[in-house]
């Protein structure tokens, strides 16, 4: 049965459907939760809401597209709101165009809370629906009323509890339950997904039937041998733990059976155009890359197999802040305390933390992660903006070990805020990220192979900001042309993050590079383009810099998460400072990702961590928690 937490005024509010019903009521299910008393304001309540009565079509713009509805009046009720056309990224939109219209609907106020971590979308909705109401002749004032809500402090018991819900958090809760445990999860956001729905979706794997299907038999030797080779490249001192990496990998086709076998298709293998086939990618997809993150396809497959287990239930809105102990020092559950001042309880003898890094913490990254610029921190990140490194704040509160010595997921070259619209080709991030072919520092020098791997880009990212504080892409209209149009027909060229020159001189003069060296660097690179060998990086992209004008785009390195956070054994359990482990306290996930990545980043490991580490944590948490 469906044991989903409802979201009352957009998800400020939670209540369990279970209180609804009168069926027998799993362990998992809330104990002692009221409906919230929600009314309008006193100065609405005197007033009396009218409209013309009929059908009105609005419209406003989204993340990506022109959300379109079709909203119906009574004389004094909105009754039904109808989605016409909208080109959102699918299965990341879904909540929002969901969610709001019952909202509106069921409150009958455009006062309403836009969905976390699907912001753009809710307030298209909200804003199209507003402009319907204006058209039908509501009260406005009335319509936009707050609506009061009196807090309500809940409590509920489990065998085991998940502290967010993105891949990592949904493998865990399939795993524990699984095993025999009842399981409640506890998620920020408004939806599920974490960083992981806005991620490709790919997951790497060895041996898996789709490999044995097309006849491709690398095994986990193979494989590791790339992986290290790629880590390898990394600067700074190893932490990393290879019998760990390795263990993942033998795993990896069972892990990608498991989600199989929990509802989550799997496709594949791909080798983005080479021969290397160890990527899977969603069944739902036509190909590896379709303009969406394939990412969300495996979190909204993974909830509605949740969402139909009898044993699970999940409160969104609802950010866990601590663990709790007893006198003794035993974890008994977390608390999470809400946005509205309200508090939820969970009492559980386990603890999952799968809550993500701290991409999204100005504090926490410049702890971990110093070389990484500031100002780059919250405007160019894919990922979640729940990201904040709660896992790691709650669990060092208990004394757990941490990899001080972090550092950052790179995954895209990007220019304008925004990070997510990397994947959207009608942007400038999404044009400039695979077209970039001669990049330099603030001085004019050439500074890495873009085809190099993600983590080496970032280490050379990092060397450029520090020594220059300047990283440029360099353009002439035959290597970027359909960019070099969207430049000019939008006027981005303004001398500050875009320029223009007719001559390299003028352009090293306005960008502050220094005009001998780039004119030398450009002249350098032309010369092995004619030779067709790049004898100074190995870069294969080799694309001359032509003739004026020139274009210097000042790039940005756009981030998916971190590396680095709790430490833990093989069964994923945290480990405190003096290397004991933690009764009762698990990670997974980007949580725990310093064992497997130093600053070199494998693709596809990510989401292979996530599900693997899930599984794993949940399966111990589940064992633990019922003596086992």
């Amino acid at each position: 049965m469906k044991r989903t937490a409802a979201l009352l005024l957009g998800g400020a509010m939670v209540l369990s459907l279970a209180a609804c019903g009168q069926d027998a009521q799993p362990s998992a299910s809330p104990t002692g939760s009221q409906t919230p008393q929600v009314t309008p304001s006193e100065s609405a309540q005197a007033e009396q809401q009218k409209f013309t009565p009929g059908t009105y079509t609005a419209e406003a713009e989204g993340i990506r597209s022109t959300v379109k509805l079709a909203v119906t009046f009574s004389e004094d009720a909105i009754t039904d709101i109808e989605i016409l056309e909208q080109g959102e990224s699918r299965n990341i939109a879904d909540a929002a165009l969901e969610q709001i219209p019952a909202e509106i609907l069921d409150k009958q106020s455009l006062a309403v809370d836009v969905v976390s971590s699907v912001t753009f979308t809710s307030r298209a909705i909200i804003n199209a629906v507003t402009d319907a109401c204006e058209q039908a002749g509501g009260n406005m004032d009335l319509l936009k009323a707050p609506i009061e809500a009196t807090p309500q402090d809940e409590e509920v018991t489990a065998d085991v509890v998940v502290v967010g819900m993105g891949l990592a958090g949904v493998t865990a809760s399939m795993s524990a339950l699984d095993q025999g445990a009842t399981v409640v999860a506890v998620e920020k956001a408004g939806a599920a997904g974490g960083s992981s729905k806005y991620s490709g979706g790919f997951i790497t794997g060895v041996g898996t039937e789709q490999q044995q299907a097309v006849g491709y038999d690398l095994d986990v030797d193979g494989y590791m041998d790339y992986f290290n080779s790629c880590t390898d490249q990394s600067v700074k001192t190893d932490e990393t733990d290879r019998d760990a990496v390795r263990a993942m990998i033998e795993r990896s086709a069972g892990d990608i059976k498991f989600l199989e076998e929990h509802g989550i298709g799997i496709t594949g293998p791909d080798g983005f155009g080479g021969d290397f086939l160890v990527w899977h990618y969603p069944a739902t997809r036509t190909s590896a890359f379709d303009g969406d993150a394939g990412g969300a396809d495996h979190i909204v497959a993974g909830m509605d197999y949740l969402d139909a287990q009898e044993n699970f239930s999940i409160y969104y809105n609802t950010p866990a802040t601590s663990i709790l102990t007893d006198d003794s020092g035993a974890i008994t559950g977390v608390l999470c305390e809400r946005d509205d001042g309200s508090t939820l309880t969970v009492n559980a003898k386990s603890v999952v933390l799968s809550c993500g890094g701290w991409a999204a913490s100005p504090e926490l990254m410049e702890r971990f992660c110093p070389d990484f610029p500031s100002e780059w921190i919250l405007p160019y990140t894919t990922a979640a903006m729940t990201d904040t490194g709660d896992g790691i704040t709650m669990a060092e509160a208990l004394g757990a070990a941490v990899y001080e010595d972090g550092w950052w997921m790179d995954l895209a070259i990007g220019v304008d805020p925004g990070g997510y619209t990397t994947y959207f080709p009608d942007t400038l991030n999404g044009l400039i990220n695979y077209a970039n072919y001669f990049v330099v520092d603030g001085e004019g020098t050439r500074v890495f192979n873009v085809n190099a791997l993600y983590g080496p880009r970032s280490i050379a990212f990092a060397d450029a900001m520090e020594r220059t504080g300047k990283i440029f892409s360099i353009f002439t209209a035959e290597g970027f042309e359909n960019g070099i149009a969207f430049i000019e027909e939008n006027g981005r060229v303004d001398d500050k993050n875009i320029y223009k020159a007719d001559t390299l001189e003028e352009l090293a003069e306005k960008t502050g590079m220094d005009v001998e060296n780039f004119t030398a660097q450009v002249a350098r690179y032309n010369e092995m383009c004619a030779n067709g060998v790049d004898e100074d990086m190995g870069q294969t992209t080799l694309i001359p810099i032509g003739e004026g004008p020139y274009y210097a785009v000042s790039v940005k390195t756009i981030t998916m998460g971190t590396i680095g956070g709790l430490k833990t054994n093989d069964d994923n359990q945290v480990l405190s400072t003096d290397g004991t482990p933690i009764e009762g306290l698990y990670g997974a996930g980007e949580l725990i990702n310093g064992k497997y990545f130093n600053q070199v980043y494998v693709s596809g490991c990510a989401q292979l961590l996530c599900s693997d580490s899930g599984i794993v944590a949940g399966a111990a948490a589940a064992d633990y928690a019922l003596g086992n």
